[in-house]
This record gives structure tokens, sequence and C-alpha cells, in this order.
């Protein structure tokens, strides 16, 4: 009888072990693939993140300073780092987020920390971004005219979802490089944790 026990139990480790299939997602992922329909990133910790980590919930307020019900996500802290030009290398740099939703990650950079990047008319920057696994992931982004922020990866598409929402999902560290795309002579670079990021997400948008 435990001999029978021992092998039917063998036999169910193997069926879950060889069940399960390696694939590669659209965004080059490697995933696998369960035979219950769930999947899991191949060959990364997962852990279960609470809280919202670096990140935090607020919201906007109207012309007399009070709250209204539109909130957006942002970081606790403003983000140090770095940009160079022709004028000078590896000037301070501050960084901070404002995302309104999947398709609308909002990013203000302050050089010097106190001066406002802004475009007089739209100006266009290239992105490259390594993530906590090491692999690197091309997107653009554009600061429209007038404006003050720079949007990754936007799109006037119905349904768009930014890739750089997806990557904060995931967490871990995100480096980021954002270089002039018309003459490619001034670049930023800053670090960001998507740690407890899903969390402040799914807490704005239950």
């Amino acid at each position: 009888m435990k001999k029978i026990l021992l092998l039917s139990s063998f036999i169910f480790i193997c069926s879950q072990v060889f069940s399960q299939i390696s694939a590669t997602t659209n965004s080059g992922d490697n995933v696998i693939l369960n035979s219950d329909g769930t999947w899991n990133y191949k060959n990364k910790t997962t852990t279960n993140i609470e809280g919202f980590g670096d990140w935090e919930v607020k919201y906007f307020v109207d012309e007399f300073g009070d709250p209204t019900n539109t909130g957006y996500i942002t970081t606790k802290e403003l983000i140090s780092g770095s940009f160079s030009n022709s004028a000078t290398n590896n000037a301070d740099l501050l960084a901070q987020f404002l995302i309104k939703d999947s398709a609308n990650v909002g990013l203000k950079l302050y050089e010097y920390k106190s001066n406002v990047v802004k475009a007089y008319s739209t100006k266009s920057y290239s992105v490259i971004i390594k993530d906590s696994e090491g692999k690197k992931h091309s997107m653009t982004c554009n600061i429209y005219k007038g404006g003050d922020r720079l949007y990754l990866d936007d799109s006037d598409k119905k349904n768009h979802i930014s890739k750089f929402h997806n990557l904060l999902v995931k967490g871990g560290n995100l480096t980021i490089i954002i270089t002039d795309s018309e003459y490619g002579l001034t670049n930023y670079k800053i670090t960001v944790n998507g740690d407890g990021y899903k969390n402040a997400f799914n807490t704005l948008f239950k």
C-alpha cells in the first residue's frame, strides 16, 4: 500500500513539473506557464510587497486649495539624480512623478534642484530603462508645447498602457536615462524603486 502511495505521489509531482511551459511575452519577458492557467516570471524572485514603499497617493486641489476627487500617484520624496549638457556634467537633478492613470505617466525634472525643465515648443526625448533584472527597455517621451512634464511612452490610442507603468508594476529598481532626441547633448539620469507602486495604483483605482 505504501509503495502505491509513493508511486502515486511521484507521478503527481512529475505531472506538475512537466506541465510547466517556458514562454516569452511580447515585451520580451521570460515566463513559466502553469497547467492551471497561471504564470510566473522565470528566474525572478517574487515577494509580496505590503504598503506603498516609496510611493503615495495624493489629490489635486481646486482654486481654493481644497482637495478634489482627482488623484495621482507620486513618490513620497523627490528623486535625486544627475544631468549633463554642453555646459555642465553630472550636475544635481531632482525628479517627481505625477501618474494620473496607466497611460498618463508624467515626470517633472528640476535642474540644479530648482530649475523646472520646460518646453516652449513640443520636445521629444529618447528613453532607456534598465530594470532590476538587467534588461533594457527603450521608449520615447515628450514635453508638449508650454508644458513642464515629460510623458513617458504616451499615446493617443484608446486603452493605451504606458510601458513604464508596466515596469513599475513589476517592482524593483529602475534606472532611467532620458536623452534629448534632437541634439543628444542633454541627458538626465535617475533611479526609482517600483516596489509598492502596484498597491498605490490599486488603491487609487479600486
